[in-house]
């Protein structure tokens, strides 16, 4: 009784989300995401992960310990005349440390948003306007799940205006900063207004396009706010900011793109796109971030390759973080093929030693189809990471890595196990 309670929320919610979309006579399109599985590490126990302490991602082939998944239901929900059209979104997440068959989780309702498409004429015919909580367009490296512009949250805007020799989209993001492992009363006191600012589909070179993206965080704290430390809970302001990407995309390259990202920020901008409410008003970040896909036109081949470089400055130090790291994939028989990972992490906090971790993964898979992007994927995953003594002694308290994680004083490990991925 107790589980069948528990779960009556998110039964109620989709039940909700299916009956109101009958009850406007709405056709449902259902899609997602999610990955599961299970391992064992070298020294016992569940999986183990291997991240490095100040990296902003890790290469995650044969490399994540949890479920996540994301349904995502939606559909037109009024079809105008001159192509006007109005479309819901809603998209919920869940995310399971894969322990036993029953977990309890809390869901998030990560997108609620409706888009009305072909909004007016001239530069506007093919234009969008949308109100709610979104996914904005996000850019991310898919090997190591790296969303390095990511302006997401409740907000509203309007997109692909046609200017002739570029697309303008402008968005007003509202996020609050929330304490999730101490929350206060005042929490959601410390609110910034993100105004982003794109140009897009710049043509530079044949099959080449850039984006320029200027973003503007405009503090709104309310009176009261607070923050959460390990002294206790003391008043605390979130800084304004910015941050500026250009990001350059080529395509039909090796039968695949390239992307190039320069992004620059400052004060709350000194992030990855949404709001920093941990920075300073003088913190800085600069990042540079390269991606290739290649799959080359009749060859068994594919795969990814990533280069990371970024300099962090803060009122607590400086810290530098450069990772490397491709996977190539080789597709040797109808829907099978063989990928192997190989990543590198270093991290150099100013006045402290440097952090090293290398991970290298190999994964025989089967596969809906022969290419880099088919899925599902089912695989069998071998993982072996070695680390140096500066990356074992930052580990957080709990980590594998750490002295008291289950490798110990070791500074090398291994984890065995299965995997599946798809979206859909």
């Amino acid at each position: 009784m107790t589980r069948i309670l528990k779960t009556l929320p998110v039964a109620a919610a989709l039940a909700l989300t299916v009956s109101l979309a009958q009850a406007a006579a709405l056709p449902i399109d259902f899609g997602g995401y999610f990955r599961s599985g299970f391992g064992t590490s070298s020294e016992g126990g569940k999986e183990a992960c291997f991240g490095l302490a100040g990296a902003g991602s890790k290469y995650r082939l044969g490399n994540e310990c949890e479920t996540y998944g994301e349904l995502a239901f939606g559909g037109e929900a009024f079809k105008g005349e001159n192509g006007f059209n109005i479309r819901i979104n809603t998209r919920l997440a869940f995310v399971l440390q894969q322990n036993k068959d029953f977990e309890q989780y809390s869901p998030a309702w990560r997108e609620a948003n409706a888009i009305a498409e072909n909004i007016g004429t001239g530069a506007f015919s093919k234009a969008k306007a949308w109100v709610g909580k979104r996914f904005y367009d996000r850019q991310d490296v898919h090997i190591t799940d790296y969303y390095y512009w990511d302006n997401s949250g409740p907000g509203a805007g309007l997109e692909n205006i046609d200017l002739g020799g570029a697309k303008l989209a402008y968005a007003i993001v509202r996020n609050a900063y929330t304490n999730e492992s101490s929350p206060t009363a005042n929490d959601d006191k410390r609110t910034v207004l993100t105004h982003d600012i794109r140009f897009s589909e710049i043509k530079t070179n044949k099959d080449g396009a850039l984006t320029v993206g200027v973003e503007f965080m405009q503090k709104r704290d309310a009176a009261g706010a607070t923050m959460s430390t390990p002294g206790g809970v003391v008043s605390a302001s979130t800084p304004s900011g910015n941050l500026l990407t250009l990001l350059h995309t080529q395509t039909g390259l090796f039968g695949g793109y390239n992307k190039l990202a320069l992004q620059h920020g400052t004060g709350s901008g000194a992030g990855t796109g949404g709001v920093n409410f941990g920075a300073n008003k003088d913190d800085k970040v600069t990042r540079i971030t390269e991606q290739i896909m290649f799959q080359p036109a009749g060859t068994k081949w594919s795969g990814m390759g990533t280069f990371v470089y970024e300099k962090a400055e803060t009122s607590t130090g400086d810290k530098t973080w450069i990772s490397a790291g491709v996977r190539p994939v080789y597709h040797f028989a109808d829907n099978m093929s063989l990928a192997t990972e190989l990543g590198y992490d270093q991290v150099k906090p100013d006045g402290q030693a440097t952090r090293k971790l290398t991970k290298l993964t190999i994964a025989p898979q089967l596969t809906a189809g022969n290419g880099f992007w088919s899925r599902p994927a089912l695989r069998a995953f071998y993982t072996y990471a070695k680390w140096n003594d500066a990356a074992q002694t930052a580990a957080n308290v709990g980590s594998s890595l750490s002295r008291t994680g289950v490798f110990g004083a070791t500074t090398n490990g291994s984890t065995v196990g299965f995997q599946v991925e798809t979206w859909w």
